[in-house]
Order: C-alpha cells, then sequence, then structure tokens
C-alpha cells in the first residue's frame, strides 16, 4: 500500500521500478552503470536524470520505492520475471546440462546486438530446435522487455528460422504479427518472405480468406515484404473490387499498393474502375492516384 505521505511517481517511474527490480536485483547503482554503457536492453523512455531522481529519492526516504509504490500486479509481474532469471541460469550450473538448452539461454541472456554467435549454434543443430524456436517466438513473455531478453528474442527466434528454412515455421511466424510489435514485426516479415512460395501461397489463402477479419491485414502486411508479384496484385486486385473491402482504408491501402506491380491494360483498367466508384474513401482515392500515376510515368 503507497504511504499517503509518499511523493508522487508517475506511470515512467512506476515502470523504471519495475525494470530495475526485474534486471538489475533492484540496485540503481548497477542500473545507472548498465545505461551508462549503453546496454541493449536499456529502455528508450528512461532518461538517465530521471533515474538518478529516484535513486536520491530513495536514498533520502532510507525506503526500497518499489515496496512503496508498486502494487501487487506489478510485483507479481517483477517476480515472474526473476524467476525466468533464475530458471535460465540455473541451466548452467546442473551436473549434467542439457546442450540445447544451454543453447537457448545463451540466445536469451546475450548481452550483444546481434548475438550471431549464439544464433549460428543453434542453426547449426538443425531441425531439433525448430520446436523449441517456434516456443520462443510464440510466448508473450519474451516479447515483454521487462523479462529476459528484453523483448528481443522473438527477433532472434525469426532469423534462426528463417535461415533453417522448415516449413513448420510459416504458421507461427504468421501469428507472430498479432503481437503489433514494429520491431519484431518487421523481421517476422522478413523471415516470411524467405520462404518464397511456400510461404506466398499460405498467406494468399488467409488474404482471400471470408468474412474479413484481423487475419487478412496481417496477411497483407506480410505480403507487402515480398517482391514485386504478379500473383500477389492480381489477388490484391480481386480483394480489391470487393465493395465491403473498400470500407476498410487500411486494408484497402496494403491492396492497393499491392497492385502497383500489375502490367496487363485489362488488369490496370479494372483497377482505374474501382478508382471511379462513387463514394470511395478520399484516402483510398489518393493512393490509388499514386499508382495510376506511377504507371502514367511508366508509359
Amino acid at each position: 500500500m503507497v504511504d499517503s505521505e509518499a511523493p508522487v511517481v508517475d506511470a515512467i517511474d512506476m515502470d523504471i521500478l519495475m525494470h530495475r527490480d526485474a534486471h538489475f536485483g533492484g540496485s540503481f547503482e548497477m542500473m545507472l552503470e548498465y545505461y551508462q554503457q549503453d546496454g541493449v536492453g536499456m529502455m528508450a523512455d528512461f532518461e538517465m536524470k530521471e533515474i538518478k531522481k529516484l535513486k536520491n529519492l530513495e536514498d533520502q526516504m532510507g525506503k526500497n520505492l518499489a515496496e512503496i509504490f508498486l502494487p501487487e500486479a506489478a510485483e507479481k509481474v517483477v517476480n515472474e520475471s526473476k524467476k525466468l532469471y533464475h530458471d535460465l541460469r540455473e541451466v548452467y550450473s546442473k551436473e549434467s546440462p542439457e546442450p540445447l538448452a544451454i543453447l537457448l539461454s545463451d540466445l536469451i541472456l546475450s548481452e550483444e546486438e546481434d548475438p550471431k554467435s549464439e544464433m549460428d549454434a543453434l542453426i547449426a543443430k538443425g531441425e531439433e530446435v525448430v520446436p523449441p524456436l517456434i516456443h520462443l517466438l510464440s510466448s508473450q513473455t519474451f516479447y515483454d522487455p521487462l523479462f529476459p531478453g528484453y523483448g528481443r528474442t522473438p527477433i532472434f527466434a525469426a532469423k534462426c528460422l528463417a535461415a533453417l528454412q522448415d516449413k513448420r515455421a510459416i504458421p507461427p511466424l504468421f501469428e507472430a504479427l498479432g503481437e503489433d510489435n514494429f520491431f519484431t514485426d518487421e523481421e517476422i516479415i522478413k523471415a516470411l518472405s524467405s520462404f518464397g512460395e511456400e510461404s506466398k501461397g499460405f498467406l494468399l489463402k488467409i488474404l482471400r480468406l471470408e468474412p474479413y477479419s484481423k487475419d487478412n491485414e496481417y496477411a497483407a502486411i506480410a505480403l507487402s515484404g515480398f517482391p514485386e508479384d504478379e500473383e500477389i496484385a492480381l489477388a490484391s486486385l480481386e480483394i480489391l473490387e470487393r465493395e465491403s473491402t473498400l470500407q476498410k482504408p487500411l486494408f484497402s491501402s496494403y491492396l492497393v499498393f499491392a497492385c502497383s506491380s500489375l502490367s496487363a491494360e485489362k488488369e490496370q483498367k479494372r483497377f482505374f474502375a474501382i478508382f471511379e466508384r462513387e463514394g470511395l474513401l478520399p484516402q483510398i482515392k489518393s493512393e490509388m492516384t499514386i499508382v495510376l500515376r506511377n504507371w502514367k510515368r511508366a508509359v
């Protein structure tokens, strides 16, 4: 419970306290040293002056600020993070450690910006690492910067899966797009596109599904990472011709720009027919104008 006489802290301050307790054993000194060295787990929203302010406040009060301010739910998350750190490190102390468990812990606990050696060691194991890598990719825990890996682990898992080219990874990679993490999504889209025709066919099936769901949009996002492709462009045109599609601006935007690679005159005329429809949303009309202008310049 918060002391009624205690200084007021804001949401960022609470996040700093959770971050400190989860990753630095409750030590502001360790946290400040890490931030001074530009550690890979630094949070961009946390300013050094704010961390120092909280440290000074804790010194003045002579009490652990987390015990004063963090609610029970926040403490629970921090304790879960600590337990995961403990479990990952315990792997190294076992009498007969499992080699694969060590490699996975090495990847998650790496403090390297690009843990190439850790990823290469996993990739060298071949298909046996695909299920655990899919687990890392699918577990919401590893997207959370409060947990070991600082939210980076799914990115590394996606890179490994792209290198292994095991088709079992395609559906989980697609499902991971739903985490709505920009930096993670970028790597997942690259991984999906690396599977070429196999991944393209999987995504086109989802793109065409009716009734519409968020999955259609995720499929369009993933397909935007592929090189210009006539099959993708034609599928996008067909779906764009549905009246119901044009009521979904974001989904339509991805489809419009996928149509850029349409080369046949008859398909370009179909595109223009959509452009001329009455009541077309201004955003969609504007984006279609860009495509039409580019075609005109190419003539």
